[in-house]
Parts: structure tokens; C-alpha cells; sequence
């Protein structure tokens, strides 16, 4: 007698139903870090994935193992008597076929033998396996458990930057994703419990994210008003997924919010009890693109088309398109699946060749696309790279005038509803090979890449586009030091007509606890900081007023430095110090009494080198960092180093107790503040000895 068994899909939906009335579905459950490790088949190395992740990871057990009867015997193990099997399902997308020519024969290899080709099935076939757990197999070794060897959330904050998401951490207590504005909204991340329960929640929202439909290759995801199915069934993917891939990190999870979403889960599985089929491979293909971002692959902003519509545009473009006849016999790389539709449109098969090919007098307007590499007949691009991309920046919210410079080298500009005079947007352009290039909105959370939808370009148009770019760049070039030239006149007219030199209680010095080295007042009484270059020109200035720190409008800043010296002419052997601020230059001045230049930031640091060593070619240059330890990357440190490995210099670093870092102390103008004068000149000189008798230790070293 046989009896009836209930189709896999139905079962397993109706289990799932269960667990979510009990609460204990994989996903409801908390999960510590590294507890979860991929189901998988110790013998074939298969990584269960989709259905088959979601079904063996009901019952939770610790070991992750699983293998078939046949698996487990051909090991020499034993299925313990009375065991049950688990199933797993599996789609079969591809069938072989013996490759026939036009006369109904098999198409023989070299070896004699019928040639097979693979195709995609039409509709792929459910397949079913039995599998075993490692409890239930006598003689399996010993399950050790998962080793983490990396940081869930390093990993965790790669996949979020690589996905190239916007994500603004703008919200109370609420977050979501934004499908109208493409933007994921958090609350801060010192907000969230812990690290764990930040990153599983973000990761949730990504889910989102990558359905939206600028990026998902399908129509089986709706985004639709709260409360309503839609909304339920795309939450379900995103649950499904964030847990997929935090289990995947070994990410600890507890994301404890459900409860709204379970009534309608189990209303819609017991609707249709295919849906949770449908949610596990939408999810596994949600978790794929979210592990793909860690390692830089985006996801494709493109419909996938089949044969059948590729044929049938091919057939309305051949309609309107001029002909473009085959002056000889022209062999067609036709892979098998696409035989009838080459066929239909004139491709004829050489039996002695064994190969396909457009006859002449043929139309290769419609053959093209099989044309072997190097014979596509190619569309011109409809417009130059840079027009194109002049034309994606502005679509960003970019203001670019004219044509944008396609150098390879990052460009910041200003964008539409910015601040005044602030450069919120940036990108970068390339004219090599295939034109491509990077576009950033600050304001917006945009960032994306760019290629031209233009062919790769010829040597001869290459050769004309960079000559032309070359010609703009130079008159560019001309407009900025003209421009720099102006504002130069302007700042010295500044300087001159000043107020008169600063006093030592002026409202910024007094502040800092620092005396003025010829610095200045204005009639304001703001600060006046000349930033020269070697020659002593002034080309800049920086104004300190209550408000913060500015520089003269359009001038330049790069290499621009004020030298605090006890002398007008220092010694050209002597140490040159260089910082970033005023402030801490002068507290460094009055402690070692040695010439300090400022530099007044971090990336300014080694062009103020460069210019320092015009000046004074014998002297050694020690750079004494800022600890930006809040920042990422440390740039002061950072900075610092890189400028000394450019000019062969020395750095010092400001030796901070964690008390002080505490407090938001970043350098030596702090430490002076801190533990006064003479602490400071211990310090530093012990610190600048140190750092000059390592540099000579090197030189001294045999190259």
C-alpha cells in the first residue's frame, strides 16, 4: 500500500509555521558569536544554501555536518539503526545533449565519439537527496567546531562600505530603508546596544537595499506600504538574509524584532506554502551580492534578457536596420542553444568544417553577434566620454562648468544646494582603455561609479582626446595661477594694512596659553597668519576669528608656511621643526626655542617640506605629528610619516596617557595646557634627540 506524501514545498512550510508560533524559527533565535557554522557536506565539500540552509538549521544541533547513505559507507561509517534522513532539494538548471548537425547526425569529436553540448533548461527541475546528520553516523570523527580567525565586524563594516550603499545614521530610535530616496536610515552607532546588534541591523536594511530595482535582476521583489503582504514578504527576505549573513561571519544575532511581522508571515505561507521556497532563494541570492560586496564585486544595474528576447530584438532591429551584406563566406562562433535562432536569421552549417557561418550576401547586421572576437562590427559611442560623463555628474548634483578633467587624479567641486563656498562633491575620471570614473555626493550619500557606454576607444582617437584634454588642462592651469596670483595681492594688501602686530593677550592667543610670533590683528582684532613660500612671497592667509579658522578665497594653499623664529635668518644646518597649527607650533617654539614652521593641516604637511628644503637644503626637517587618535586612519600620525618618507625626515609623536585621550587631547599645544611648560620641553627634547639619532643611525647604515 502506498501512501500519499505531501509535496516538500507544503511540508516544509508547514514546519516553518510552527516555528514561527513557537518563536524558534533559525532566524527568531538568538545566536552567539561563531555558534553558527554553514551547513555543509563533509565529503562532497557542498555548502548548503537557499531551502536547504533554512531547513537543516531548524533544530539547531552544534555539529554542522551532513552526508548521504552512500557517502557515509563508502567512509567505512555505519547509520546507526532507527535513523531518519532529512531531505534536501536541489535544482537541476542545465541538460546535455548530443550536438546534431543539419541532417539529424551526431556531431563526432576528434576521439570518435558524439560531441555534447550543455543547455539551460527551459524550466530547471526540482531534485530531491536524503541526508544524514553526524549524530546519527557511527565511526564519524569528532566534530572540533568553527574557528573565527577575523573580526565579524571588520568584516561586518567592509561589506557595508564595499556595497557602496547610502547610509545616514539620522534617526532616533527608528531604522530603515528609504526605497524612494535609495538611502538606508540608522540611528547613531552609539545608540545601538552593542556593535553586534548595529551591524545585524544594518545588514538587515542592506537586504533592502539590494532589492531595489536599479540593482535587482527580477520582478519576485515588491516593496509595498506597511501592513500590507508586500511589505511582510519583503521583510521575510531581508530576516531571512541578515541572519544568512551574519551567520556567515559568525556575527552574534538577536534581532528581537518579529512580532509584527509573524502573523502575517504564517498568513501568507498558509496562502501559498511555495512562498518560503520563493523567500529562502531570494535571501540566498540577497546574502550572495551582500558577501560579494566585501570583496569589491557590485551588483549588476541591468535586466537580464533570455534567448528568446535577444532573438526576437534581434528580428525587429534587422526590420529597421540598413543591410550590411557579407562580401564572403563568414565563419559564426553559434554556441548550440542559439542554433535555431542564428538559423532563422540566414547562418547556414559547414558540415565538413563543422562550424556555422553567414554566406555571402548574407546580413551581418543581424549575424554580427556571433561574429568571432575581433569582427564585431561596433556601434561608434553617440557621444564623446567626457560630454557623457560631464552629463552623470551633473545627474548626480554635481556643478561642473564645461567639461570635467579626466585625469585619473580626485576633483572636488560644489553641488547643488551645498554650503557656500564648500566642495561636498568629488570624482575622478579616466581616460584608458574604456572610459570610466568614480562620482561622489556628500550631501546626498551618493557614490557610485561611472563607464562610458561608448567601445573602447582607438589609439588615433586616444592619441586626439588626450591632446585635446591636454590643451584644456594648460589654459585651466593658466586660469588658476591668475586666479592665485590675485588672491596672493589680496592677502599681502592684508598684511600690510593691518592693525598692527598681535598682542600676547589676544583673544586667540590668550586661549591657547601661546605668545604671537609675527602674527597680526586685524580691525577686528581677528588673527592674521602669512603663509609664505621659500622666497618669503605671500601667498595666502589664514584669519582666526570666534568663529574658526579661514584662508583667502582662491589662493594658494599648498606649500604656503609661517616660519616662528627666534632669528630673521635661521641656521641653514640647524633643525627645522614642522607642525600643523599655530598654536602648537608657538608652544613648541617656546619650549625648544628651535624654528618651527606651520604648516596649518596634516596634508599640507609634505608640500611645506619640499618648499622648506629650497630654503634651508642642509637642514634636518623633524615633523612633530598631531594623535588625531578619534579619527579614523589617524592622519596626523599618518601624514606625519608619509611627509617624512618623502624628504627623509624625522617624527616625533605627542606621548598621550590614556586620561588625556580621554579629555580629547591631540597634541602638543594640549599638552602644554596640560602639565605646563617644562613638562613639555623634557619632552620634546628628549623627543627630537631620539628622532635625530635614529635618522643618522640609518644613514649610517650600509646600503
Amino acid at each position: 500500500m502506498t501512501t500519499n506524501r505531501k509535496p516538500f514545498h507544503q511540508e516544509f512550510a508547514e514546519q516553518i509555521i510552527e516555528d514561527l508560533k513557537r518563536g524558534t524559527a533559525p532566524w527568531q533565535k538568538p545566536w552567539k558569536a561563531g555558534e553558527f557554522h554553514p551547513l555543509f557536506n563533509p565529503i562532497s565539500g557542498t555548502v548548503y544554501s537557499g531551502v536547504n540552509f533554512v531547513s537543516l538549521a531548524r533544530e539547531g544541533m552544534e555539529d554542522h555536518r551532513f552526508m548521504t547513505f552512500k557517502q557515509a559507507c563508502a567512509e567505512g561509517w555505519r547509520i546507526k539503526k532507527g535513523s531518519k534522513a532529512r531531505p534536501v532539494v536541489f535544482w537541476q538548471f542545465t541538460k546535455e545533449e548530443t550536438v546534431i548537425d543539419d541532417d539529424g547526425k551526431p556531431v563526432l569529436g576528434e576521439d570518435g565519439k558524439p560531441q555534447k553540448e550543455e543547455y539551460l533548461l527551459e524550466r530547471p527541475i526540482l531534485r530531491y537527496a536524503s541526508v544524514f546528520h553526524a549524530t546519527q553516523i557511527e565511526g564519524i570523527p569528532e566534530w572540533k567546531g568553527r574557528d573565527v580567525s577575523w573580526n565579524p565586524h571588520e568584516r561586518s563594516e567592509a561589506i557595508l562600505e564595499g556595497s557602496g550603499a547610502s547610509i545616514v545614521h539620522d534617526q532616533r530610535d527608528r531604522a530603515f530603508f528609504s526605497y524612494t530616496w535609495d538611502q538606508i536610515k540608522l540611528p547613531p552607532k552609539d545608540k545601538f546596544e552593542d556593535q553586534s546588534k548595529y551591524y545585524a541591523t544594518a545588514l538587515h536594511e542592506l537586504g533592502h537595499w539590494t532589492g531595489h530595482e536599479k540593482r535587482w535582476n527580477g520582478n519576485e521583489r515588491t516593496f509595498g506600504p506597511k501592513g500590507t503582504q508586500e511589505y511582510a514578504r519583503e521583510e521575510l527576505n531581508a530576516e531571512i538574509a541578515s541572519w544568512m549573513t551574519a551567520m556567515e561571519l559568525g556575527l552574534e544575532y538577536d534581532r528581537g524584532q518579529h512580532l509584527a511581522y509573524v502573523d502575517s508571515w504564517i498568513q501568507a505561507l498558509e496562502k501559498d506554502p511555495y512562498e518560503i521556497m520563493r523567500a529562502c532563494q531570494t535571501a540566498e541570492r540577497i546574502k550572495g551580492h551582500m558577501l560579494g560586496f566585501e570583496k569589491g564585486i557590485k551588483m549588476e544595474e541591468q535586466k537580464e534578457e533570455n534567448i528568446t528576447k535577444a532573438q526576437s530584438k534581434e528580428e525587429r532591429e534587422h526590420e529597421k536596420t540598413p543591410a550590411q551584406p557579407a562580401n564572403e563566406k563568414t565563419y559564426l562562433a553559434v554556441p548550440y542553444s542559439q542554433k535555431n535562432a542564428a538559423k532563422n536569421l540566414g547562418a547556414k552549417w559547414d558540415g565538413k568544417k563543422k562550424s556555422w557561418y553567414a554566406p555571402e550576401g548574407a546580413d551581418l547586421t543581424s549575424l554580427g553577434q556571433w561574429l568571432p572576437d575581433g569582427k564585431h562590427q561596433e556601434e561608434k559611442p553617440q557621444m564623446a566620454p567626457e560630454q557623457e560623463f560631464a552629463q552623470a555628474l551633473r545627474e548626480a548634483g554635481l556643478l561642473v562648468e564645461g567639461l570635467p578633467i579626466m585625469d585619473g587624479k580626485l576633483h572636488r567641486v560644489a553641488v547643488e544646494g551645498g554650503r557656500h563656498n564648500a566642495k561636498d562633491g568629488a570624482y575622478t575620471g579616466y581616460l584608458d582603455g574604456r572610459p570610466a570614473g568614480f562620482i561622489e555626493n556628500h550631501k546626498t550619500g551618493l557614490r557610485t561609479n561611472w563607464k562610458a557606454t561608448g567601445h573602447k576607444l582607438s589609439a588615433e582617437a586616444m592619441a586626439e582626446m588626450k591632446a585635446n584634454a591636454a590643451a584644456r588642462q594648460e589654459a585651466r592651469d593658466l586660469e588658476r595661477k591668475e586666479e592665485q596670483d590675485r588672491a596672493a595681492k589680496r592677502a599681502y594688501a592684508k598684511w600690510k594694512n593691518a592693525k598692527g602686530w598681535a598682542p600676547d593677550d589676544q583673544q586667540y592667543l590668550q586661549k591657547k596659553g601661546v605668545k604671537s610670533h609675527g602674527t597680526k590683528v586685524d580691525m577686528h582684532g581677528n588673527l592674521l597668519i602669512p603663509g609664505r613660500d621659500s622666497t618669503g612671497r605671500i601667498q595666502t592667509m589664514q584669519t582666526i576669528t570666534p568663529e574658526g579658522k579661514l584662508f583667502e578665497s582662491g589662493a594658494k594653499k599648498q606649500g604656503a608656511f609661517h616660519l616662528i623664529s627666534r632669528y630673521s635668518s635661521p641656521s641653514t644646518t640647524q633643525p627645522v621643526l614642522i607642525a600643523e597649527g599655530y598654536a602648537t607650533a608657538a608652544s613648541i617654539h617656546d619650549a625648544t626655542h628651535k624654528p618651527v614652521a606651520v604648516a596649518f593641516d596634516a596634508s599640507n604637511l609634505e608640500p611645506v617640506a619640499k618648499e622648506l628644503k629650497k630654503a634651508f637644503p642642509d637642514a634636518p626637517l623633524v615633523f612633530i605629528a598631531d594623535d588625531d587618535h578619534t579619527q579614523k586612519n589617524n592622519p596626523g600620525i599618518t601624514k606625519a610619516h608619509a611627509a617624512a618618507l618623502a624628504v627623509d625626515g624625522a617624527v616625533i609623536e605627542p606621548k598621550l596617557t590614556d586620561a588625556e585621550k580621554a579629555k580629547g587631547l591631540t597634541d602638543y599645544n594640549d599638552i602644554h595646557k596640560e602639565r605646563g611648560l617644562n613638562a613639555l620641553k623634557v619632552e620634546l627634547n628628549v623627543g627630537i634627540r631620539k628622532a635625530l639619532s635614529k635618522k643618522q643611525s640609518r644613514e649610517l647604515v650600509p646600503q
